[in-house]
């Protein structure tokens, strides 16, 4: 992850490894997660610091790290909860 401050939880999976966990079955049926390119979760990552920095202006290094913390939770969030309807849709 690009700047996670030594971050010990489990950010997003980047490049290659975001589609190591793809089920075979997903892979031959197009899931797009395999088409994800690399770093694509990094931008959404970075994406959504932006967002709440806009809404919640923190200067000091401690604030960003948890900001980038809570941006990288949402991320895998919302990418688990997509990736979970493509599959239960096959």
């Amino acid at each position: 992850m690009e700047g996670g401050g030594g971050s010990n939880n489990q950010g997003p999976a980047q490049g290659a490894a975001a589609n190591v966990n793809v089920a075979p079955a997903a892979a031959a049926a197009g899931d797009w997660r395999v088409q994800l390119p690399p770093g694509a979760r990094d931008r959404i990552v970075n994406k959504i610091l932006d967002t709440l920095q806009r809404h919640l202006p923190i200067c000091e290094k401690e604030g960003l790290d948890e900001l980038r913390r809570i941006a990288e939770r949402f991320e895998e969030k919302i990418y688990n909860i997509a990736g979970n309807q493509v599959l239960s849709n096959l």
